[in-house]
């Protein structure tokens, strides 16, 4: 329940707030698909209320308010490092640039260009997810920040910490195979469960990805950060949602 806590604390605004040791939060990597559960529920409240207070129509600002509410849960954290990731691989020439560049609290003109199309693709996925007929939809809202929140888990087996001297990011990295397996497990168990084979193959392709994802930034940075995680699980859950629409279309 503690490692579930601290991962809490640590991807959500949610009001946890605990004192924990370096290798409990190296620990805490195996929940993070949980994390993506609990964001999941909020999804689903907020676009059930949502359908009853629109009366069903209006799907386009029910799927604005869902990733809304998505991105307040996050407090915007996956975004920004998203957005630093995209700016020091736009801008940096080799990995100490690039990781200087990363670290600039400013957000470059290309880096917001790229949260603007990484918002329009999560809003149209959400919005068509919405649109799926039956309890399907419900199902696709669960389990899109799920997946995204697992998505880290890989790629933190898979890198160590492109930094020197440590930092925040470096407990999520090199997490081990007991920490992967657990992750992996509780998504593939939630996806089966609820959406059947159909979207695992979207996941399988996933891990595939995510593999040479690892590669490209060991290449680029020489490791992974804390701002890689927050790019890695934004995709994660775009690349998903757009996938698991398309097989329930």
């Amino acid at each position: 329940m503690k490692r579930l806590l601290i991962a809490l604390q640590l991807l959500t605004i949610l009001p946890v707030r605990m004192e924990f040791a370096a290798h409990e939060l190296r620990s805490a990597v195996a929940c993070f698909p949980l994390v993506g559960a609990v964001q999941g529920g909020v999804l689903v409240a907020v676009a059930f209320v949502a359908s009853i207070l629109l009366e069903g129509e209006l799907t386009g600002l029910n799927a604005a308010i869902v990733l809304a509410a998505l991105t307040l849960t996050n407090g915007g954290f996956h975004l920004d490092g998203f957005a630093d990731t995209v700016d020091g691989l736009a801008g940096g020439n080799t990995p100490e640039e690039r990781l200087k560049i990363m670290k600039d609290h400013t957000t470059g003109a290309i880096g917001v260009v790229f949260i603007v199309l990484l918002l329009v693709l999560k809003y149209a996925a959400i919005k068509a997810a919405l649109e799926v007929e039956g309890v399907c939809a419900y199902t696709l809202l669960f389990l899109f920040p799920l997946v995204g929140r697992w998505a880290m888990v890989p790629v933190s087996a898979l890198t160590k910490y492109a930094r020197e001297g440590g930092g925040l990011g470096s407990a999520f990295c090199s997490a081990s195979a007991e920490t992967l397996f657990f992750a992996t497990a509780v998504t593939l168990l939630a996806t089966g469960l609820l959406a059947g084979l159909a979207p695992l193959a979207v996941i399988a392709v996933l891990l595939g990805l995510l593999y040479f994802t690892a590669s490209f930034f060991r290449e680029k940075l020489g490791g992974a950060t804390g701002d890689v995680f927050g790019f890695v699980s934004e995709l994660g859950e775009v690349f998903f949602l757009i996938g698991a629409v398309m097989l329930a279309g």
